[in-house]
């Protein structure tokens, strides 16, 4: 069995976002990931939460990854769909404007430098470049990191809802409140 409350959010390139977002990292370089740098995300021995199979079926979804490197070790990243926020909590199509954003993930020794913070921005920056103005991402209620690091940007929650999940099988999404 699975309760899992969460945020629908939205984000955008906001005008009045504080730009001094920068890492307290000396020497990154940001931009989409590819291949082979995806496989060393993969093989990290802090990753634990994506698998190969996940990770295949993101890219055959038309997924992109995204992320920070420094000293030419991948430190931080994230991923985005064009198509439809895939996430089992509550799926939808996106429109020709959005972007579904998820799985940041910030390695262990990289953390409290504002990377999170800065490669999302960067994101909306890129994305923006590609005609996605409007993005959605969703964060489970308890995930204080992510909600803090999405607070600095602005993000505006639209919902809140509840996922339940049954034996793999029996699936519920509760609208708790919507904003």
């Amino acid at each position: 069995m699975r309760i899992s409350p969460y945020y629908l959010v939205q984000e955008c390139l906001f005008d009045d976002i504080d730009t001094n977002l920068n890492p307290k990292l000396d020497a990154c370089e940001v931009g989409l990931l590819g291949p082979s740098e995806i496989k060393t995300i993969l093989a990290h021995p802090e990753n634990l939460a994506i698998h190969d199979e996940q990770v295949k079926e993101w890219l055959a979804d038309d997924c992109q990854c995204f992320g920070i490197k420094h000293n030419d070790d991948i430190v931080a990243y994230m991923w985005y769909n064009l198509k439809r926020c895939h996430s089992k909590f509550l799926p939808f199509l996106l429109k020709k404007d959005e972007a579904y954003l998820f799985g940041a993930t910030t390695f262990k020794a990289y953390r409290g430098k504002n990377l999170a913070t800065y490669v999302r921005y960067q994101l909306y920056r890129h994305l923006n470049t590609i005609g996605r103005t409007r993005f959605f991402s969703i964060t489970e209620l308890f995930n204080t990191p992510a909600v803090r690091f999405k607070e600095k940007l602005k993000a505006r929650t639209l919902r809140i809802g509840l996922y339940v999940e049954l034996f793999d099988k029996l699936h519920w999404n509760i609208l708790l409140k919507k904003y």
